[in-house]
This record gives structure tokens, sequence and C-alpha cells, in this order.
């Protein structure tokens, strides 16, 4: 279902725009890179979406979080992304070297990522769709 629902979000993001893959979660959408990643609900906190943050998303123009359906996504830009990346207080992976973690809210529609409840609005990013794509 996530691979369905990851098309559907990448494909709403093009605004019409060609889609290709790029690499592992890649896609080029026009003249863009978008990396994404899909998180499926949980019974006991359903608008509550787990994600990381990681090289490969890096290396991408956009991130693309897809919360349960393509229904629910956000379209961040990776200067974005590397801000929260790069913040000395962002949660880490504790398994994993490199990757830092993050929580979605799409109830509020923000994202926690730091020690203190750092959190940032996400609301400029729900829904939107790449423009000038092509």
């Amino acid at each position: 279902m996530s691979g369905t629902e990851k098309l559907s979000a990448i494909s709403a993001v093009a605004n019409g725009a060609s889609i290709s893959p790029a690499g592992k979660a890649k896609y080029r959408v026009g003249n863009s890179t978008v990396h994404v990643r899909f998180c499926s609900s949980s019974a006991a906190a359903s608008d509550k979406y787990k994600f990381n943050i990681n090289p490969n998303t890096l290396s991408a123009d956009y991130e693309l979080w897809v919360c349960g359906s393509a229904a629910t996504y956000y379209l961040i830009p990776v200067s974005v992304m590397r801000d929260i990346y790069d913040n000395p207080n962002t949660y880490e992976d504790r398994h994993h070297p490199g990757i830092k973690v993050v929580s979605v809210d799409a109830a509020s529609h923000t994202v926690t990522y730091a020690t203190g409840g750092v959190r940032l609005n996400l609301s400029s990013y729900f829904s939107s769709r790449l423009e000038n794509a092509t």
C-alpha cells in the first residue's frame, strides 16, 4: 500500500510534470529531485508520524513526507530539512549514526525534532505542489 500512496502523492506534487525514478526513494519531477518517505497510521496515535532525515534526504531538492495516505503530505524544501538535520539538538537515531529522527503531528501541521520540544510549523508545505516543474 505504501508504494501506491507514494506514487499518488508524487503525482499530486508533480502538478502535471514528468516523473521518473532517480535512485533509492527518489524521483525526478521536471527539473527537481524529490525524496519520498511514507509512514503508516498508528491506532494509538492516528495523527502522529515518525520520519528520519538521512544523507539521501539531503541529496534531493525536496523531501516529501506522506502521512498515512496520499491525502496528507508535506513537500518540504531541502534547505528546511538541512536546518533541522544540522541543529545540534536534533534527535539522533540510537542505532544508526548520522540519521536524525522527527515526529510529525498532522493534526497541528507541526514537526517536533529537537531536545526541548523544538518544533516547526509545516502548514505552508501541506499539500503543496511543485510550480514550474516541467
